[in-house]
């Protein structure tokens, strides 16, 4: 019985959580993450691979993974949505283990689209916003996984980067 109570408590947080991200990025009183990630993809050479919109000590935060293939380095960026300033720039060189998202990063290259090109397709595709991507590889299909966040809740699911395109087999709630 108690394992089932914190279960169920653990579920309805990370609901409530997501309902309280929601009711940040609803409101419009913030600039979209398509905004701050158009402005890092001009700045700074390599492609993005990750976002992801979260709530710290209160305020709404945009955080990025850019991947350089050409220097093999991953950076970390962490913004305040509120005024696009930036909070912590982390660089490090990439890993093994870092293989599947730049598989993925280099479709996009190769494609001539950036995550930005992406997730504006994907705003075509789908209700809600999009609070977290992320550029992955797996059975020889590069795609970007997505958390898509309503007034109901967050789902995931994924589009594939070569046919840009829903991948209907990797759609999960």
């Amino acid at each position: 019985m108690a394992r089932w109570l914190i279960g169920l408590l653990l579920v309805s947080g990370s609901s409530f959580a997501g309902q309280g991200l929601y009711s940040y990025i609803a409101t419009g009183d913030y600039p979209m993450p398509i905004e701050t990630m158009l402005q890092l993809e001009s700045k700074h050479q390599g492609v993005i691979s990750e976002f992801e919109a979260e709530i710290e000590d209160g305020e709404l935060v945009y955080e990025f993974k850019m991947i350089d293939p050409q220097a093999n380095t991953i950076t970390e960026y962490e913004y305040r949505a509120i005024d696009g300033s930036l909070i912590e720039r982390e660089v490090g060189r990439l890993k093994k283990d870092d293989n599947d998202e730049l598989t993925g990063v280099l479709m996009l290259q190769q494609n001539g689209l950036s995550l930005s090109d992406m997730l504006t397709l994907v705003n075509q595709e789908t209700d809600g916003h999009i609070v977290k991507a992320e550029v992955d590889t797996d059975l020889g299909i590069s795609y970007i996984e997505l958390e898509i966040l309503d007034v109901d809740g967050k789902r995931k699911l994924a589009f594939d980067i070569e046919n840009k395109q829903l991948l209907p087999l990797l759609k999960w709630d």
